[in-house]
């Protein structure tokens, strides 16, 4: 379907008129035999609420400025966000703070960054909410206001502009410090465009997600998404998700949703914790496009999760990965609708090397998930040193241009110029730095990796999620924990540390020193690296973005500020003494 851009408020506009009635947004509390039970709203309570939303806010006089959104799970947020697309007002979805303080930082530094003078909030969320604010000091410069609180007579609406402000995307922090990414309307409505062209999707969607309403992948894919085609957005709570992964499945196959989205994790999580008893009540057929949107994508994920569910009617062919960032609104590439995963077995040696080169038997390999084509994307491979662009199947940084880019970072010109503007040698067009690695084959996109996150050991490159692969699957102690790879030291002799999490039950069953030596012993047979430290973990000590990636820049902080809660851990031993 060719879906033409309009800018959101236009096109919400025109399902209210033809579909009023239809369901634009399902909180789904409870999920079974019985259908699906929560708040509902349709098209026209929706665009009820949200135009009084508006309106308040208007009459508040905060058009023009921007203001912090925080809300608990629930259909308040997308009410909320609506408003200010209505009232021209710049939302910045964050969040919820956490009662143990965690995170407060990081919110107080975007009430900063954003001169935030306004949180929008549930009236369950408000104490919480009030709380942060207080302990954060921030309670005499902050208002919190419900929407309640904006009740009162309808004023005149702003022209929706699609030039100006839709939304803050405050970036996850995976590698450095989170930026507001400054995403415009015309962006919004060109991604979505482009969203609904490459999935072939149409106003009967209904999709399912229980990712964070505050995070891009939820909000642009599945908040928005669907209400920008006319369809139904199907939303749990991530911590019903995170509890039981099945009630995820389960409610995609009582809605009868066509589309799902999940970073990496999630599929593994819920592939490892579905029972046979839950398999048997599910029914996967209705799925046309299962989109997995990591950097990186595992094969190995997809494998077992399309074995898994097969049962259960899911067609492999229906997966689809994808590739995407907060900086280009969302969505960048995918696989072709209906065609399935593409994997590619490349040289190790080459890889580390820079190069993608068809593995040869007897040689040391990995295993590649192309990410799919781009559909109004200009995609180079450029050398990220020299700004050159390379050739098919060489490994580089990946460069994108196209109408889906957003407009910079606030109030960081020189940072927003480094990497929305740069330019090829001899080329006027502007393109954004991701500091992604990748490489183009026959036009699929592979991506490799993060380059700041890049283990450079002895001339090598070295990925860190597949050393951590290794790790995980070198004991069944480790394999259900996170894990963080990094380099400390001298950058001419860098030392390789690795962090895992394990269960204190696990560890007490099994004697530490010789899981850590099982460990050391794996990555140097798959990856001729020596380990100079490895460091056990309880589950949940290592941070994650909220899209599920491992914050390795902030876990090798703690390790080198001795701020990581340890059970054990060895002293660093040269190369070669295992």
């Amino acid at each position: 379907m060719n879906v033409t851009a309009e800018h959101f408020v236009t096109r919400f506009r025109t399902w209210v008129d033809s579909r009023p009635d239809h369901p634009a947004v399902v909180f789904a509390a409870e999920h079974g035999e019985g259908g699906v039970s929560g708040p509902v709203l349709t098209y026209r309570e929706l665009d009820r609420r949200a135009t009084a939303f508006a309106s308040g806010l208007v009459r508040a006089e905060l058009t023009g400025s921007r203001v912090l959104l925080l809300y608990p799970p629930g259909p308040e947020f997308t009410v909320a966000i609506l408003g200010c697309f209505l009232a021209g007002v710049v939302a910045v979805p964050a969040p919820m703070p956490e009662s143990g303080g965690r995170g407060d930082a990081r919110l107080a530094g975007i009430v900063a960054d954003a001169a935030v003078t306004q949180v929008l909030t549930s009236p369950q969320g408000s104490d919480t909410v009030r709380g942060w604010l207080h302990r954060c000091g921030l309670a005499e410069r902050v208002g919190v206001l419900v929407e309640s609180d904006l009740d009162g007579p309808a004023v005149p609406l702003p022209t929706p502009d699609l030039a100006g402000l839709a939304f803050l995307q405050y970036t996850s922090g995976s590698t450095s410090e989170p930026k507001g990414v400054l995403v415009t309307h015309a962006a919004l409505a060109h991604n979505q465009s482009e969203i609904g062209r490459a999935l072939g999707l149409g106003s009967d969607v209904r999709s399912v997600s229980w990712l964070p309403h505050y995070h891009d992948m939820g909000l642009v894919g599945q908040v928005l998404g669907p209400l920008y085609l006319g369809g139904t957005a199907y939303l749990m709570a991530p911590m019903t998700f995170l509890k039981r992964p099945y009630r995820w499945l389960r409610l995609v196959s009582v809605a009868r949703a066509q589309i799902t989205v999940a970073p990496d994790f999630g599929y593994a999580l819920v592939t490892r914790r579905t029972t046979d008893e839950q398999l048997a009540e599910l029914d996967l057929s209705c799925l046309r496009v299962v989109m997995n949107g990591s950097e990186p994508i595992h094969v190995t994920t997809l494998e077992r999760f399309a074995a898994r569910f097969a049962p259960a009617g899911l067609r492999a062919e229906a997966i689809m990965p994808c590739y995407g960032m907060a900086e280009t609104t969302l969505f960048v590439t995918a696989a072709a609708a209906g065609t399935g995963f593409l994997a590619r077995d490349v040289d190790a040696a080459a890889l580390a090397a820079d190069r993608l080169v068809p593995a040869t038997p007897g040689r040391s390999y990995r295993r590649l998930v192309s990410s799919g084509r781009a559909v109004d994307f200009d995609i180079r491979i450029v050398d990220p040193a020299a700004g050159t662009p390379l050739p098919d199947a060489a490994v580089g940084e990946i460069w994108l241009s196209g109408p889906s880019v957003a407009a910079g970072y606030l109030g960081k010109p020189e940072e927003s110029a480094a990497t929305f503007r740069a330019r090829l040698p001899g080329s006027t067009t502007e393109y954004l730095r991701t500091g992604d690695l990748g490489a183009l084959v026959d036009g699929e996109l592979y991506v490799t990796g993060r380059r700041k996150e890049m283990l450079i050991v002895n001339g090598r490159n070295l990925y860190p999620y597949d050393i951590e692969r290794t790790i995980r699957e070198a004991h069944p102690a480790t394999a259900g924990g996170s894990t963080a790879v990094f380099t400390v030291g001298d950058d001419a002799a860098p030392a390789a540390i690795a962090v895992q999490e394990v269960r204190p039950a696990d560890l007490r069953a099994t004697d530490p020193d010789e899981l850590i030596a099982t460990v050391r012993r794996a990555v140097r047979a798959e990856h001729e690296l020596h380990l100079a430290t490895v460091v056990l973990v309880p589950t949940g000590v290592i941070e994650r973005t909220t899209s599920g990636k491992v914050r390795r820049a902030a876990t090798r902080a703690a390790f080198l500020a001795d701020g990581l809660r340890v059970l054990h851990s060895t002293a660093a031993i040269p190369a070669g003494a295992e």
